[in-house]
């Protein structure tokens, strides 16, 4: 699982690395052939000036042997013709060099990319092992706190455990947004047909019960669509979450859904860089809540959907996600 979640993330610093080295071979080339180049002009040049002026010389000998009054004149280097056998010369190396540079700079590509590539496997290997080591003691923490709430009549103490058991669901979210980041390159969407409208409904009281000092208004119209519907609600919650998480005390936050358009938006601080907030353990700021991974695991599932989403925000004012669901609207 690993590898394959690997291969799919280290995808584009492969080529990107690919093209760099590429390039740099290249400008070397291109370095050393005008190098080459000047060599050869300046050595063409002082070759014909040397020869001109011997032909100079002795057309003058020869006029004054003859008594002849003819002027003898130097003729005018021409670099054109050597320059086009020189240039087809470098043009001919350069190709041949091409059979050198592509595999080379795949081979240094392959070098310099398995640092990393060790690096992102031992991470996701001790998450991976972190979250499963975890999951049991939570297990009991949540099973204990459960049995407290509902045996107790202290209404203080029951509160506590009901506080306790919400902890735990916080950390089994992150622990499975963290697994399912893992396993995203490998994912297969489990297509089925659903009213999205309904899906939101059903989880309204849950937004609002994340901080009861944030409402969460829905206004939702009837769309059908076909998609993983685990994935899709995974991905709007997140969103979701993100918005309430942001938002100040006594704001709102308004999930639209009309015209095969969701549109979720909040009144929280903004987002400084709308555009790489997507990327993979992005924050915008250390002092910036979670590990970065949520919006991440939206574009990812939403890209695995063909969807696309445009994010708007302002400073101090809110933002504006709008998930174009055109590509999935279906009827029955």
């Amino acid at each position: 699982m690993l590898v394959i979640a690997l291969n799919f993330y280290e995808k584009n610093s492969f080529f990107r690395f690919f093209l760099i080295y590429i390039l740099t071979l290249v400008l070397l080339f291109s370095a050393i052939a005008s190098l080459y180049l000047y060599k050869e002009q300046n050595r063409y040049f002082q070759e014909q000036k040397l020869k001109n002026k011997l032909e100079f010389l002795e057309c003058n000998r020869f006029q004054k042997l003859l008594h002849n009054s003819k002027v003898c004149v130097m003729e005018p280097i021409v670099l054109d013709d050597k320059m086009k056998i020189i240039f087809k010369e470098i043009f001919i190396a350069f190709l041949f060099s091409l059979l050198f540079i592509i595999p080379f700079s795949y081979f240094l590509t392959r070098i310099s990319l398995k640092p990393m590539k060790d690096s992102v496997m031992i991470m996701d290997s001790f998450i991976n092992g972190i979250v499963h080591d975890i999951n049991t003691p939570l297990s009991v923490v949540k099973m204990n706190a459960q049995s407290v709430a509902k045996q107790i009549d202290n209404q203080k103490l029951k509160e506590k455990s009901l506080r306790i058991i919400k902890g735990v669901e916080q950390i089994e979210s992150l622990e499975e947004q963290l697994l399912f980041s893992l396993k995203i390159g490998q994912y297969k969407l489990k297509y089925e047909k659903f009213d999205l409208a309904n899906i939101l409904a059903n989880r309204k009281d849950y937004w609002n019960d994340i901080r009861p000092n944030i409402k969460v208004n829905v206004k939702l119209e009837s769309t059908l669509i076909n998609a993983d519907k685990v994935a899709m609600l995974r991905a709007i919650d997140n969103i979701v979450n993100n918005a309430i998480k942001y938002s100040e005390s006594k704001k709102e936050v308004n999930v639209i859904l009309s015209n095969s358009k969701l549109e979720i938006i909040d009144n929280g601080i903004g987002i400084k860089k709308p555009k790489e907030i997507f990327s993979k353990y992005y924050r915008e700021s250390i002092d910036t809540k979670g590990v970065g991974i949520g919006l991440y695991i939206v574009a990812q599932i939403l890209k695995l959907h063909s969807i696309k989403i445009d994010v708007t925000s302002k400073i101090g004012k809110g933002s504006k996600f709008c998930i174009d669901l055109t590509n999935i609207t279906t009827t029955l």
